[in-house]
């Protein structure tokens, strides 16, 4: 067979056993290659099955070759391309192939399971991990981690304290503290937080017994919150001026150590959980807060920086006292809390916050607690404690 391209193509038909000839001048002849098993078909293309003798009939010559020869002029049909785009095939399988490939990696990450999580609250990038040093070693009196719950009269408590990923870097430490109580006659339950001034030396003891001193004073939401005051501030001077020790500064040299110091923030509620009066006074910037209708609101909004950014505290700045006054009743929560924990509400308006409208709606469970408070945020390095009053008999199955 000879194509359009290649004129001296001749393809001996024997390859070909199917072939059927048809002469154009001879409509009624066909010629079965299977046959003449040694036809010759001269063709100027062979992409048509069908084969045409052009203008002139089949030729048979009988020459002295013992088998005869033809010699047919075909016809070619219409060209087939890959595509009526005009597009080379490479081109297109390439697009196709692509997409392919585009559309199966979409099917499996959406199939894909999910790396498990748990339920910490997602406020951010997690933190890199850290080495833990404890402060010198690990007492029972003085732990990286404390957690309470129960109930005192009528009202719900629960509490934690967390020792921040700086002090654990470091291995200082745990510098906030916490205490709650029964008022002495049984009607109030008075809770208190405290978070020691890290640059000043033994601020741990200086918070310990901040709040040791105010749950044993019999206070009430009407008594002289100045007085109580005074009184808690010559408590911390007296525990901490028998410590010794020295302050190291950069390069090992002796620096100036400050005197004990601390942040102490206390609130008083009624035992009964029934509908009454409570207060709040604090020094320092250890927020409160208080979950009443759904909604939360800050007791003591921040003020303004002090000059050097230094929060004021316990023992020295008695004059900056601030106290305030609530409506206390069933479904009301006081929450008290250091720095660590208050700036990550923003004041009753973040994202934890409004998680916690409904996980704190009821007392937690002291797990559930736990977790609530100790969540990952590398930018929240600081020591965390939360002291957490809910009024009225709850379930006390805190586990």
């Amino acid at each position: 067979m000879e194509s359009r391209d290649e004129p001296d193509l001749t393809v001996k038909a024997r390859y070909e056993p199917n072939l059927m000839v048809k002469a154009r001048d001879e409509p009624g002849l066909m010629v079965n290659a299977r046959d003449e098993p040694n036809l010759m078909v001269k063709a100027h293309d062979e992409r048509e099955p069908m084969v045409e003798v052009r203008k002139r009939p089949m030729v048979v010559e009988a020459r002295d070759e013992p088998e005869p020869t033809v010699t047919v002029t075909v016809t070619p049909g219409a060209r087939q391309s890959g595509s009526g785009s005009g597009w080379p095939w490479w081109i297109l399988s390439c697009l196709v192939g692509g997409g392919a490939v585009l559309l199966g990696q979409l099917l499996l990450g959406r199939r894909a399971p999910r790396p498990a999580t748990d339920d910490r609250t997602p406020l951010g990038p997690l933190p890199q991990p850290l080495p833990v040093l404890l402060a010198g070693g690990a007492d029972s009196r003085a732990p990286g981690v404390a957690l309470d719950g129960g109930m005192l009269a009528q009202t719900t408590v629960r509490a934690v304290s967390l020792r921040g990923r700086r002090h654990g870097y470091r291995g200082e430490p745990l510098q906030d503290a916490y205490a709650v109580r029964l008022s002495a006659d049984g009607r109030w339950v008075i809770a208190a937080v405290a978070d020691g001034l890290g640059s000043t030396l033994h601020a741990e003891h200086a918070a310990s017994v901040a709040v040791r001193a105010a749950t044993n004073l019999s206070l009430t939401p009407d008594l002289g919150w100045h007085a109580a005051f005074a009184t808690i501030a010559g408590e911390v001077m007296r525990a901490t001026a028998r410590l010794g020790g020295q302050r190291f500064g950069r390069h090992g040299t002796r620096a100036a150590a400050d005197p004990p110091a601390t942040t102490l923030t206390i609130g008083v509620v009624p035992a009964d959980g029934r509908r009454g009066i409570a207060a709040c006074a604090a020094i320092g910037d250890s927020p409160a807060l208080w979950l009443h209708d759904g909604m939360w609101t800050e007791i003591f909004p921040p003020v303004g920086q002090r000059p050097g950014n230094v929060t004021s505290a316990l023992p020295d700045d008695l004059g900056e006292l601030r106290e305030r006054q609530i409506d206390w009743g069933p479904g009301d929560v006081l929450v008290l809390c250091s720095d660590g924990f208050g700036t990550a509400m923003g004041g009753g308006g973040s994202v934890l916050a409004q998680r916690l409208v409904t996980a704190w709606s009821s007392p937690p469970e002291l797990r559930s607690f736990l977790r609530d408070v100790d969540f990952q945020l590398s930018t929240y390095d600081d020591d965390r404690t939360v002291l957490a009053l809910w009024a009225g008999r709850h379930d006390t199955a805190v586990l």
